[in-house]
């Protein structure tokens, strides 16, 4: 139970909050929601996914706020016993004094972040261009798991069965426990960015993003009782109510029924180098790419509470979270000079980023990502525009790589939105953006290794219990950006 308790605190948070690669944001503004195809675009929009597009702006300054508010579900429904039948193991617990009910149960987590800020300032002046850019390069939002996980209820839920085969009789048919867990996780990034155009028609740029990791996890599981049977008199406990587990468990089989608690925020810096190029072909074609190089990122803990058992969560200690590196590539074709069409492509290194306990080995590949757009000037102060992207992940069949802890699946995002010019240098962006996940399941011949776990208890050193995670998630991501151009 301490390891389990422990890995899912250090995981609540960790994976791709809106959209990218792992702890990857590239969602930073209204104009990304309403076209994601970002890539070959130049505006200062762009600044993110195409920095060295940048220096083909009119001279001067250019400036754009926005403002985004995001909102996820992240749902897991979850089942085990000694068959994969309706009624499993989880009909018989009352979690926070509700009952489950049915042995098939839905974890649900909710996760929001009403206010995410991005800053895009660039000056360009004849071939050179400097800029600045501040977003949240990763993370974003708080998650609260209200009733926990299956990773945590499914050792309780095992109890019964436990005790049962010890006392030789059914003296217990039932548990209950308070579970909770919340987190948040930000990543502020700090972009500064120069370029030169090379050629008339070429431009390179080169630059460094600092990252600060802001993330703090706090989590409960305790109270842990049984329900006593008729039976139980003979053992000399009270019958058919709910008692605490810790009078069935002795020795060292009384950890099972202690409290878990943790409570601990992490920080840390790192630092990523970013190269790119552009390329005007001509007026109606623009083609683009961007490297960002790995980024080396070790939290170190700040603990207030830690009795999960795991000395990783001690205070001081670090934890490693890398970013990984990411090659873009992206074009932009006008047809005729009101209407604008735009593709990239995305590759995120994310086997190469090291996570704590060497996660990233279980993924099957990298992740990637196709992206298209299209805008369409329709008059001279207003301008619609919708686009697509997929994203699609390493995972493989039946990945170890996810848990209900942290979890992502294959999406398909859609965008749309305008812009509306509101004075003579004033652009005003509104957008929605949508994502629909894949369900994904993990079937387990030995769910949460609980059987393992369990079987010297019970006499059955080789028992499993098979079980099965079905994961989804939804999101929903709105946004407005101010443009001004001086």
């Amino acid at each position: 139970m301490k390891t389990v308790f422990g890995i899912a605190m250090m995981l609540l948070l960790s994976g791709r909050t809106l959209a990218g690669g792992y702890v990857t944001n590239t969602n930073h503004n209204a104009a990304f929601l309403r076209n994601p195809a970002q890539d070959g675009k130049i505006d200062i929009n762009a600044l993110y996914s195409n920095p060295a597009g940048i220096g083909f702006l009119n001279n001067g300054w250019h400036l754009s706020f926005n403002v985004q508010s995001a909102y996820q579900n992240r749902d897991v429904t979850s089942n085990f016993g000694t068959s994969l039948s309706p009624l499993g193991l989880y009909s018989l617990g009352t979690v926070n004094g509700t009952a489950n009910g049915a042995g098939e149960k839905e974890f649900k987590g909710r996760a929001k972040a009403p206010v995410i800020p991005a800053l895009d300032v660039a000056y360009v002046q004849d071939k050179w261009s400097a800029m600045f850019h501040f977003a949240l390069a990763g993370g974003g939002g708080k998650c609260d798991f209200e009733d926990g996980l299956g990773s945590f209820e499914s050792l309780m839920a095992m109890m019964p069965l436990a005790i049962n085969a010890g006392a030789g009789a059914t003296i217990v048919d039932g548990y209950s426990m308070d579970s909770w867990m919340k987190g948040r996780q930000y990543y502020f990034g700090f972009q500064f960015q120069g370029g030169y155009k090379v050629l008339d028609n070429l431009n390179v740029s080169a630059g460094v993003r600092g990252v600060y990791a802001s993330c703090a996890y706090e989590g409960y599981v305790g109270n842990i009782k049984m329900h006593t049977t008729a039976a139980a008199a003979a053992v000399g406990v009270p019958t058919n109510v709910f008692v605490p587990a810790s009078v069935f468990l002795v020795g060292a089989k009384a950890s099972l029924a202690a409290d878990r608690e943790l409570d601990v925020t992490q920080s840390g810096f790192g630092v990523t180098p970013i190269v790119g190029v552009d390329w005007k072909i001509n007026n109606n074609w623009n083609v683009a790419a961007k490297y960002e190089f790995g980024t080396r990122l070790r939290l170190k803990n700040s603990t207030s509470v830690n009795t999960t058992g795991l000395a990783s969560y001690d205070d001081s200690e670090e934890q490693a979270a890398d970013i990984p590196a990411l090659l873009t590539v992206g074009a932009q074709y006008s047809p005729i000079k009101a209407v604008r069409l735009n593709v990239g492509g995305h590759l995120y290194f994310d086997k190469q980023a090291k996570q704590e306990g060497n996660r990233q080995e279980k993924l099957d590949g990298q992740t990637w990502e196709l992206l298209a757009g299209a805008e369409w000037d329709i008059n001279d102060w207003a301008t619609v525009s919708a686009g697509w992207q997929t994203t699609n992940y390493g995972l493989g069949e039946n990945s170890q790589y996810i848990s209900d802890m942290s979890f992502v699946t294959n999406s398909n995002s859609f965008g749309l939105g305008a812009r509306f010019k509101v004075a003579k240098n004033v652009a005003i962006d509104v957008a929605y953006f949508k994502t629909l996940y894949q369900h994904y399941r993990v079937d387990y011949a030995d769910y949460n290794n609980i059987g393992a776990r369990f079987g010297a208890l019970v006499g059955n050193p080789s028992m499993k219990v098979a079980g099965y995670n079905d994961y989804y998630r939804t999101n929903d991501v709105f946004g407005l950006g101010v443009n001004i151009t001086l």
